[in-house]
C-alpha cells in the first residue's frame, strides 16, 4: 500500500480510539461495553489490524491478532488462561518468523559455504542475544536480510558499491536492532513498520548528485527495537 493509504488507515484508527474515549468521558458507553473495550490486551488486536493492511506484514498481523484474541479469552469467554504458563509460545513465534523469513527470501548467499566471509554480493546476518561488526566490500552489492532478536550488529557498507537497479535489505528487529553505515553517494529509501520501535535516518551528508539508477531500499518490521542508517 502507498503512504497515502497507510496514513488514511492510521488516521481512522486514531479517530476510532479518540471517539471511544470521548464517549467514555461523556458516560455514554455502558460499564459492560467499557469492560471489554478498555483492556490492555486489545493493544495486540489494534496492532494486528494495522499490520494486516500491509501485504508485506500480513503474517505478522495475523500473529499479533491471534495473541490479542488469545489474551482476551478469559475476558470474552471466561476461559481460564494463565499467561505465565504460556511464555514459551514467544519462542515458538520467533522460530516461525525466522523460518518464514528464510522461506520468503529470493535467494540465499551466492557462496553459502563461505558464510563467514562478508565480501559476497548479498548479506544475511542474524544476531540473537549478541552481534558483531560486519564489513561488506562487495563491488556489486545486492542487498540481503538482517535479523536481530535481543541483539544487533554493526553493518559497514562504506566500502561497497551498489549494483544497478533497486536493491533491497529486508530487516526484522525484535527487542534489538542494527546500525547500518552507507556511503554518502547512496540513495536510500526506508519503509520499516515500527511497533514500539522504528528506524531512523541519521545521515549527516547526502551527495546532491546521486545516481538515480542505483538505490538501496530498506523494508521490514521493528518491534520493541530499531536501527539507524548513517554515513
Amino acid at each position: 500500500m502507498n503512504s497515502i493509504n497507510k496514513n488514511a488507515i492510521i488516521g481512522l484508527v486514531f479517530i476510532a480510539i479518540g471517539a471511544i474515549f470521548l464517549l467514555d468521558n461523556l458516560e455514554i458507553i455502558s460499564w459492560r461495553v467499557r469492560h471489554y473495550l478498555f483492556q490492555w490486551e486489545n493493544i495486540f488486536i489494534i496492532v494486528g489490524l494495522v499490520l494486516l493492511t500491509n501485504r508485506e506484514n500480513f503474517r505478522k498481523g495475523l500473529i499479533f491478532l491471534a495473541i490479542g484474541i488469545f489474551l482476551n479469552l478469559d475476558n470474552w469467554f471466561h476461559v481460564d488462561v494463565n499467561l505465565f504458563d504460556l511464555w514459551p509460545i514467544a519462542l515458538v513465534l520467533i522460530g516461525i518468523a525466522l523460518i518464514a523469513r528464510n522461506k520468503n527470501s529470493e535467494e540465499k548467499l551466492q557462496n553459502s559455504q563461505n558464510e563467514g566471509l562478508f565480501d559476497a554480493d548479498k548479506i544475511d546476518d542474524t544476531a540473537i542475544f549478541g552481534g558483531g561488526d560486519k564489513v561488506v566490500n562487495s563491488q556489486s552489492f545486492k542487498g540481503g536480510m538482517l535479523t536481530a532478536i535481543f541483539g544487533g550488529s554493526n553493518i559497514d557498507l562504506t566500502q561497497a558499491k551498489l549494483a544497478d537497479g533497486r536493491q533491497v535489505i529486508d530487516v526484522f528487529f525484535l527487542f534489538g536492532g542494527s546500525k547500518i553505515r552507507v556511503p554518502q553517494d547512496w540513495q536510500v529509501e526506508m519503509n520499516v513498520t515500527g511497533i514500539f520501535g522504528g528506524m531512523s535516518d541519521k545521515r549527516k551528508f547526502v551527495d546532491p548528485e546521486l545516481n538515480a539508477s542505483k538505490r538501496l531500499y530498506i523494508k521490514g518490521t521493528a518491534i520493541f527495537g530499531g536501527a539507524d542508517v548513517s554515513n
